[in-house]
């Protein structure tokens, strides 16, 4: 095991077919503003942190898996609320008005979008990755908001493609949305690696669309799942060494 990798049932295959890595964007590139959060919901009198509400959404990731495998919220439109409202109970909201404060992130989220954040380790991640040899893409279930997202938090010139759901008329996990980004991309499936942090979502889609799946897992909630996993988004350094360069011409 490297560093904090959590590769629990298959082991990392030669890393030297890869060219391609694509992300999803929330709460892998781009994270919950959980200090607005945290003030805007303490402003109602409640006591709450910016940790407690990182601990929410990290098990609330791991609860969209299920709720999405049974089918009960098939959409992302469909889990807002509900997450939301699951974050801010886990986050210490009694559930009588986990509900209304939801509503409250649902507004905001409409009108601003709440992953809105990037931390420097993800543009340094990018930037390592390009400094390696490897393409990168975006694949997400978004409102048509992404590349906005992306610019405003300096990362578009990263990506060589950027898929947003609501352009192509399909959301993970949903072989098409990824069948769209290969061929932006001009590449092949068994060259890729896609991470993202909902099992159901995005690691699922991700194989049944052929290429390898990383799960982002910051508790290591994931462990009963067949896929490599990694506690923080720089760790995928650990799995992606450097491309061969070619050789010079004589």
């Amino acid at each position: 095991m490297i560093a904090d990798i959590r590769d629990n049932h298959n082991a990392w295959p030669d890393a030297s077919k890869v060219r391609t890595v694509f992300f999803d964007a929330g709460n892998t590139l781009l994270y919950l503003d959980l200090a607005w959060i945290a003030g805007r919901i303490s402003s109602d009198g409640w006591d709450i942190s910016e940790e407690g509400l990182f601990y929410g959404q990290s098990v609330a990731a791991y609860e969209a898996t299920r709720l999405s495998l049974l089918k009960k919220y098939p959409t992302d439109a469909d889990r807002l609320r509900p997450y939301f409202k699951r974050i801010l109970t886990l986050a210490g909201i009694p559930g009588d008005f986990a509900g209304e404060c939801a509503g409250i992130l649902v507004d905001e989220h409409l009108e601003r979008n709440l992953w809105r954040q990037a931390p420097d380790f993800v543009a340094d991640t990018l930037e390592a990755l390009k400094s390696r040899g490897y393409m990168l893409g975006v694949i997400s279930n978004c409102d048509g908001r992404l590349k906005a997202l992306l610019d405003e938090g300096g990362l578009t010139s990263f990506f060589t493609c950027i898929v947003d759901s609501s352009t192509v008329g399909a959301e993970k996990p949903s072989e098409r949305i990824f069948h769209c980004a290969l061929s932006l991309a001009e590449t092949d499936p068994d060259k890729c690696v896609y991470i993202g942090d909902i099992y159901a979502v995005d690691i699922v889609g991700a194989h049944a669309a052929g290429l390898r799946g990383i799960l982002l897992d910051p508790l290591d909630l994931h462990g009963e799942f067949d896929c490599t996993r990694i506690g923080k988004l720089p760790e995928v350094l650990d799995l992606l060494p450097p491309k061969a360069l070619p050789p010079r011409a004589p």
